[in-house]
């Protein structure tokens, strides 16, 4: 419908009815504008115009997203003056009672059900979310539509004035996360999540009870403690703490985390997915949480308000019986517990949870009739005879914002361990006698103040030749961006120590790995292992770039980088180098080289055969030395 003066004249589709959609927050905002397209679809009788409220306090955003999506948008001065057939809005919030309007006024929950106490915009007290005012109430105008007919027995039990002014239609986002579950393989490639690895998600809503409310660290903290090729972490964040913070104070808080490889999802879009790709959800009272357990998707509740959780509700229920993260703890052993779905107590819960989410969710799939239905009988309108069916349409995949650059600083733990069934060797190589000490000159101490010895050929701590079947080298990652959130006593900030963790001679050991061009420079002026982000084309360039990288970096002991159909070489201080190939699809530069780090470290020659495990994957990776293109560069 065209707006100001004498929109008739201008119009093209001679509508019959004028639906007015009230936007308010974002939030509501979103679930007006995923439903009423497909309720209204393929219908010219029904104009349908929005009008933005301005008074909330978390109003930032909602002209964007309107304009975003081509809304005709009504001032709010002038919906007022407007004479519509229906009002619909996903806020309990708006004043809709001073206009002259007659009209009825369906009112669409934004959340799961009515579980939530939030503070009232009109007083200092608390109010239940998702109700109207009295005044709307006792003037018979509105309806307030509900997922599930408990809920109407609650509402008429808080707030009489509520009974026989609820309609059942169902919760259509729910519906739609019903139908996406076939699509979990397409929204995990949207995210960039290969095989093997574990999807964590983490859902905060706003006010201090929230997740971040209770640990802003917490996405770094879940960095740096889980092996980045194990795991990736997403967060979902509610609306209002962007319209009450800003997005540059967000992003800012979340610095480190970013840097570490932080998926954000914006909150208007995306969530839905990537609930559906999610192997894990840390969340607490809001909505989402909520969505997660009706699902059956493995749960840990990182915060709960059990005061603003209605008693009573299925989300109280949830509070009650849903394990908890310990933010006092390590996390990786809770996360890990937690993904051993199906197992005993964790997989009953895990079950229990799932009854009490869909317990919630009356007449699953059918969401958006019932709703068509409703707005048609409010409208005084037939439903369309020759309209095309209802859509089933399954969540957009989602595109995380600022998707964070690769990871190019990390700190590297290795370890090595015999494999018992080894027998006769191949051919190997000796590391050649000196010390390797955190600097990574012949002799240097490391951290702990002792030298450690390479030993030569028949010498105490020989340890032969390699098999086939020879040592395993298991390799984890963690983001260097993020160590200062490590719970380790000894956790490196920017010093790579170049020392075992342990004192077993196979390690565990760790080091600090870069890339070239790290636009952090704390970074490459540190580490142990620096490696060219780019492949050369040719052996000879690599070996020019290692030379000149360990002339420029004293500090570093190995320089890596792959070549163009010939895997990886590495560069040693000592001029020494070995080319590394895995038979697998592994051929990151920063892995390999981790396999040659470990194998100096742990005194092993370096040349025949290993198993790099990295996560849950495992791939033969053979060493072979060769000769350097250029002359090394003296190391005195």
């Amino acid at each position: 419908m065209p707006l100001g003066a004498d929109p008739e004249r201008w119009q093209t589709f001679r509508g019959e009815r004028l639906v007015v959609a009230v936007a308010r927050t974002v939030t509501s905002t979103v679930r007006v504008l995923d439903v009423l397209r497909p309720v209204l679809r393929d219908d010219p009788r029904v104009h349908l115009v929005f009008a933005f409220d301005p008074t909330s306090a978390f109003n930032d955003g909602v002209h964007a997203l309107l304009r975003s999506v081509g809304a005709r948008v009504l001032p709010w001065h002038q919906f007022a003056r407007t004479d519509p057939d229906l009002i619909v809005t996903a806020t309990e919030n708006a004043d809709l009672t001073t206009a002259h309007h007659t009209c009825p006024v369906l009112v669409l929950p934004h959340g799961v059900g009515f579980h939530k106490v939030v503070p009232d915009s009109r007083s200092d007290r608390d109010r239940l979310a998702g109700v109207v005012p009295d005044a709307l109430l006792r003037s018979g105008r509105a309806r307030l539509a509900i997922s599930h007919p408990d809920q109407a027995a609650q509402l008429a039990a808080a707030h009489p004035a509520t009974a026989g002014r609820t309609l059942l239609v169902g919760d259509p986002c729910y519906d739609a996360l019903l139908g996406g579950r076939a699509l979990r393989a397409t929204y995990r490639a949207a995210l960039g999540i290969a095989d093997g690895r574990r999807l964590i998600m983490i859902s905060s809503t706003w006010r201090d009870r929230s997740v971040l409310g209770q640990d802003p660290a917490l996405p770094a903290r879940l960095l740096a403690e889980l092996p980045l090729d194990d795991y990736a972490l997403a967060l979902v964040t509610h609306p209002n703490i962007t319209s009450a913070h800003g997005g540059y104070a967000l992003r800012s808080h979340l610095g480190s985390a970013h840097d570490a490889g932080l998926l954000t999802i914006p909150p208007t879009a995306g969530w839905q997915a990537t609930l559906l790709a999610a192997d894990l959800l840390i969340g607490d009272h809001g909505s989402v949480t909520f969505y997660g357990a009706a699902l059956g998707t493995p749960l840990l509740l990182g915060a709960f308000s059990d005061d603003e959780a209605v008693a009573g509700t299925p989300m109280a229920e949830l509070g009650r019986i849903a394990p908890r993260l310990r933010l006092d703890a390590p996390l990786r052993p809770q996360v890990e517990r937690a993904l051993g779905r199906g197992r005993g107590p964790a997989g009953d819960t895990l079950e229990r949870l799932r009854k009490v989410g869909e317990s919630a969710f009356a007449t699953p799939g059918r969401a958006l009739a019932r709703l068509r239905t409703a707005v048609y009988d409010l409208l005084h309108l037939p439903e369309p005879e020759n309209g095309a069916p209802l859509p089933l349409h399954a969540p957009e995949p989602p595109v995380p914002q600022d998707r964070p650059e690769a990871t190019t600083a990390c700190y590297v733990h290795t370890s090595l361990v015999e494999d018992p069934s080894g027998s006769a060797g191949r051919s190997g190589s000796s590391i050649a006698s000196g010390s390797w000490g955190s600097s990574g000159s012949p002799g240097s101490p490391g951290a702990s103040g002792t030298s450690v010895p390479c030993p030569s050929e028949g010498s105490p701590g020989w340890r032969g030749p390699w098999e086939m079947e020879g040592p395993r080298i298991a390799v984890e990652r963690i983001p260097a961006a993020v160590a200062a959130f490590s719970p380790s006593s000894a956790a490196p900030s920017a010093v790579d120590t170049a020392t075992p963790l342990g004192d077993a001679l196979d390690g565990p050991f760790r080091h600090l790995c870069c890339a070239d061009d790290e636009w952090d420079r704390r970074w490459p002026e540190s580490a142990s292992v620096l490696v060219r982000r780019t492949t050369a084309d040719t052996a000879v360039a690599a070996d020019r770039w290692i030379d000149d990288t360990l002339a420029r970096y004293p500090g570093c002991l190995l320089a890596a980088a792959t070549v163009t159909g010939r895997g990886c070489r590495v560069g040693l201080r000592d001029g020494r180098t070995i080319e590394v190939s895995a038979t697998g699809t592994q051929h990151e530069a920063a892995v390999l080289a981790a396999v040659v780090y470990a194998c100096v470290r742990a005194r092993r020659p370096l040349a025949g055969f290993a198993t790099l495990a990295l996560g849950d994957r495992t791939e033969d990776v053979e060493l072979r030395p060769a000769r350097r293109a250029s002359q090394p560069r003296p190391t005195g």
